[in-house]
């Protein structure tokens, strides 16, 4: 029983490797990029109103159905006999109308769901940059915090081992109690640091799974960061291509185009529309089989549809000024956002790379000297946390480096970076 015991057992954690394994999927952005574009399910839905708004400029572009209306007199009832179609002892009437629309009321129309299509196109390119900045900064700071991780499994493992061998050597009587304290209280804070960066990675986790739709995925961040040259952007120009293509200030353009072409149809509505009417009616007129043609038309004495043809220029002035304003927090937003990217970058310039090689060589010699109990634990500790906070300052540096990048393209509405 043991033994079958401990062969499912080793099964079991055999699977359970194989499944994680599965599970993890190492990404590089242009391949999250690509994840998102085609399995991204708010995109999805967002094609589909698109399809939905084409489909009512179909309807529009429909003229209005003729009415047929037919009427028989089944039963004569003053010669007490059935009426018949093909007796003249019967009345029949047959009436046929259809609404001619003027004024190119049907264009009209025709060219407003047009505009509503270019809204909802608009309005899916606005959730396009809003999930896309969203994925490439998750992506990016995922990458960090995996980064920072591995800094944190280092020193916890060699400090580990070092606390291991503090234990064997003050069980021995060779090492005082308070320097095994401060071992313990010091890696007790790198685990309880480490348990918040799972926390970080498991959100940054959370919001990449659910736009790439990869729900369960253990996503490994494999970055190749660019090299970036500023100077390249003149602000000017960033700020003429935001006002050119952000989709969000599209969005109030189009609205715009779409509140005066709803003037120019609320005119149209003004105008009545003709009814023609063709009449046959067999017996009951002063002669049989009469035939009569009838046009038909509202007078517009009262309701010229003033109170919408107002409102609708209302709108357009709203709107008007609701673009203005976008205009110049589009500006702005480019402006404070190349500024930013400028500082970041500058930040980073000055920090040497080869500064955190030559603390990770210096910090392998502090290990060495303080086994050979050349330092003491407080020297120790010092050298380790210096290390420790070093690294972490500089991913963070690179980090926020990035995030301007991406706020910059964001900005100005397009990966420029």
């Amino acid at each position: 029983m043991k033994r079958i015991r401990y062969t499912f057992l080793w099964f079991c954690l055999l699977a359970i490797k194989t499944a994680s394994a599965q599970d993890t999927l190492h990404l590089t952005l242009p391949q999250a990029e690509e994840e998102f574009t085609h399995k991204n399910l708010q995109l999805i839905a967002a094609k589909m109103g698109i399809n939905e708004s084409k489909a009512y400029e179909l309807q529009a572009s429909l003229r209005p159905n003729p009415s047929l209306y037919l009427e028989h007199m089944p039963y004569n009832t003053q010669r007490k006999e059935l009426g018949g179609f093909s007796k003249n002892n019967a009345q029949q009437v047959l009436q046929y109308q259809q609404l001619l629309e003027v004024a190119g009321k049907r264009n009209k129309r025709v060219e407003l769901a047009r505009l509503n299509t270019e809204q909802i196109q608009n309005q899916t390119l606005v959730l396009l940059r809003d999930l896309q900045y969203a994925l490439r900064t998750s992506f990016y700071d995922l990458y960090y915090q995996q980064q920072q991780l591995k800094v944190y499994d280092e020193e916890i493992l060699t400090l580990q081992q070092t606390v291991n061998l503090y234990q064997q050597q003050f069980d021995k009587g060779n090492v005082p109690l308070k320097d095994l304290a401060r071992l313990k209280a010091y890696l007790f804070n790198l685990n309880t640091e480490r348990q918040q960066i799972l926390a970080t990675i498991i959100d940054d986790q959370a919001d990449l799974n659910v736009l790439t739709n990869n729900v369960g995925t253990y996503i490994v961040a494999d970055a190749n960061l660019p090299i970036v040259n500023l100077n390249q952007f003149k602000i000017g120009d960033l700020v003429t291509q935001a006002e050119e293509i952000r989709s969000d200030l599209n969005v109030i353009r189009t609205g715009v185009k779409l509140e005066n072409q709803n003037l120019v149809l609320q005119k149209a509505l003004a105008k009545p529309d003709i009814n023609l009417q063709l009449n046959y009616d067999r017996n009951g007129g002063y002669i049989s089989n009469y035939l009569g043609v009838g046009v038909g038309i509202s007078l517009p004495f009262f309701n010229k549809n003033q109170g919408n043809i107002e409102a609708a220029k209302i709108r357009i002035q709203t709107v008007q000024t609701a673009l203005q304003a976008s205009q110049l927090q589009v500006q702005q937003s480019v402006i404070s956002a190349f500024s930013k990217a400028l500082q970041a970058d500058k930040m980073y310039q000055t920090f040497d790379n080869r500064f955190t090689t030559d603390f990770s060589k210096l910090i392998d010699g502090v290990i060495v000297n303080y086994k050979k109990q050349n330092i003491d634990v407080v020297e120790f500790i010092d050298f380790f946390d210096s290390y420790k906070n070093t690294v972490i300052q500089f991913n963070q540096l690179q980090n926020n480096r990035m995030k301007a990048f991406e706020d910059l393209n964001y900005a100005v509405g397009k990966v420029i970076i």
